[in-house]
């Protein structure tokens, strides 16, 4: 995997609609300009009230990221490896799994 040398590539992830807002989140992962496998990208999760996400663990292309006051990371190997994994879900203690999905805005 290699991102263009003069782009930075942002995805934006929601969760699926939750009545309790705390339950929502979203999510961004960052690919900075120039990129490569060995490189990392940048998640940043808020709940749904904009608060950073304490912890837990995020799913996505087949990786589980550790989440860390709404921070955490993905070698952009595993995510180009996994690219076809489909399921996308943050997992919290005391909280039932919140499914998501890629969005463009």
């Amino acid at each position: 995997m290699k991102t263009p040398p003069d782009k930075r590539i942002v995805f934006t992830l929601y969760s699926h609609p939750m009545k309790d807002l705390r339950q929502r989140w979203k999510a961004t992962l960052a690919f900075e300009p120039g990129s490569t496998d060995d490189s990392d990208a940048n998640l940043v999760i808020n709940d749904g009230c904009g608060d950073p996400i304490a912890e837990g663990t995020f799913e996505l292309a087949g990786t589980k990221i550790p989440v860390v006051a709404g921070r955490g990371t993905l070698r952009c190997g595993d995510f180009a490896k996994g690219k076809h994994e489909q399921g996308i879900w943050l997992y919290r203690k005391g909280c039932a799994p919140v499914p998501g999905a890629l969005t463009f805005e």
